[in-house]
């Protein structure tokens, strides 16, 4: 979820029950703000009555003007004053209706009277629901704006972040030029891109001084690979040498061979890292998995294995060198990790190259599949690097690559858009 998606979640959140809150609270004011009114109103009809009385030497005669009803009513004890909210009988609107009362006690010639005056509330209360809901709706209207405009000036200013953060998905390292990011008045952005840029340049001389070590020390132990190796040949054909010597020199004669295929994949999975095969162009995928044919004719007679090959027009615009070398891992793969008499099948369509063979193992572990140094066997004589490598040609190629294992067989699907 976006920083800012989350923080409009909030906002709106709170701006609810801000909205909600604050409506009840305002609603139960306005509405005891005018019960006060009626209450300070039926207030003076009791001060109006006694001066009438202290006049007149009567109660008044109400004829319930301004729908005011007015009763008395003789008792024998005094009572409080009591004022209430209940609901009578209209006569003249044939209805029941909710009023304002006032209760109290008035002696007119020595005799006590209960004096009750009555207000309707329903003026009062549409009233109070107009006030209280035209408030509300401009609050309301607030909010929206609050939260629009918030929508809206926060797009702005984060927009530099978004524009920074696009700028380095372009970045490529290695590319020796640091790409020039937006120039902004917030400090705290323009304190961001000063760091990102600095970090970038220092990034981008630590992986150049990087390459160019690991470029320099796979040439360099090349050469004194390529001296042992021909210094062990010469020992092995020695006719002085006894079994036991033969055989420590074949060991060490594997383990040198191994470390020189070690060196030389490291060294071309740098190349393709470092762009270094550049040239692109249209190769005839049918022609050149034919000439791969020949080429593990022998190491798949030797194992006897059942090919099965399914092959129609296809091109691809690669890299020539680099297909070479991802077709040589995938049929090597599949020859090597093969059993005798087993079964291996190419299909190849016009964007799709299937190549599929049985297998004494289980499925592999996808996740790290193409990682390097990833074995199946850790005892393996493999060196972990040629799934990495097909990865790396694949990303590099425009060439999506899957694996899947159905019933003892591992398949590796390559796929890719026409041109």
């Amino acid at each position: 979820m976006k920083l800012f998606t989350k923080y409009s979640r909030l906002n709106l959140a709170v701006m609810s029950l801000v909205f909600v809150i604050s409506g009840l609270i305002y609603y139960l004011l306005i509405s005891n703000m005018l019960i006060a009114e009626l209450d300070e109103a039926l207030g003076e009809y009791e001060v109006r009555m006694e001066k009438y009385l202290s006049i007149n030497g009567a109660l008044p005669v109400f004829e319930n003007i301004e729908e005011v009803l007015v009763s008395y009513h003789k008792i024998n004890k005094a009572q409080d004053k009591v004022y209430s909210t209940v609901k009578l009988y209209d006569a003249e609107e044939h209805a029941y209706g909710v009023f304002r009362q006032l209760l109290f006690t008035q002696k007119v010639k020595g005799q006590l009277y209960q004096v009750k005056i009555c207000i309707p509330i329903e003026g009062t209360k549409m009233l109070t629901n107009v006030i209280a809901f035209t408030t509300l709706g401009m609050l309301l209207l607030v909010i929206v704006s609050s939260l629009i405009f918030n929508y809206w000036i926060l797009g702005r200013l984060w927009r530099p972040f978004y524009t920074a953060m696009s700028v380095l998905r372009t970045y490529k390292l290695g590319s020796n030029v640091v790409p020039k990011l937006p120039v902004t008045e917030i400090e705290e952005f323009s304190f961001m891109n000063a760091s990102l840029t600095k970090l970038m340049s220092s990034i981008g001389e630590d992986y150049n001084v990087l390459k160019e070590f690991t470029e320099n020390a796979a040439h360099e132990i090349q050469t004194p690979l390529a001296i042992i190796r021909s210094k062990l040949d010469v020992m092995i054909q020695a006719e002085n040498l006894s079994e036991s010597q033969s055989m420590e020199i074949s060991s060490i004669y594997t383990g040198i061979r191994r470390l020189s295929k070690l060196n030389h994949s490291l060294l071309l999975l740098a190349k393709i890292e470092n762009d270094q095969f550049s040239g692109i162009e249209k190769i005839d995928m049918k022609e050149k998995l034919q000439e791969k044919f020949s080429q593990f004719h022998e190491l798949w007679e030797g194992k006897a294995l059942q090919v099965v090959v399914d092959l129609n027009d296809s091109t691809l615009e690669a890299n020539h060198d680099l297909v070479d070398v991802l077709l040589n891992n995938l049929l090597s793969n599949a020859g090597n990790h093969n059993y005798d008499r087993g079964d291996l099948k190419i299909a190849l369509h016009a964007d799709v190259l299937e190549i599929t063979n049985s297998g004494n193992g289980a499925k592999l572990e996808e996740a790290a599949l193409f990682t390097r140094f990833y074995k199946e066997n850790q005892h393996s004589s493999s060196n972990g690097l040629g799934l990495s490598i097909i990865k790396q040609i694949c990303d590099r190629s425009g060439i999506d690559v899957h694996y899947r294992f159905t019933d003892g067989y591992h398949s590796f699907i390559l796929t890719w858009i026409t041109p």
